[in-house]
């Protein structure tokens, strides 16, 4: 009985023990990149072009200054 599997950040299925691929990425509010569990290179390069077409987008302002 495992407590704490490791989830996929992409799919976020439970990945068995020694079969995780970890990929140094980008994080949103986080200066540099930290070290990610993915269950296969596919969801890893998925999950980093998602993040860099989410940084691309423009921030919107609210309010009458924005």
């Amino acid at each position: 009985m495992s407590l704490f599997k490791k989830k996929c950040e992409y799919c976020r299925e439970k990945i068995e023990k020694d079969k995780e691929i970890k990929k140094d990425v980008k994080v949103l509010g986080f200066i540099g990149t930290k070290k990610k569990d993915f269950c296969c290179s596919d969801h890893a390069d998925g999950y980093e072009k998602e993040l860099e077409e989410h940084m691309k987008k423009p921030k919107q302002g609210g309010g009458c200054c924005g």
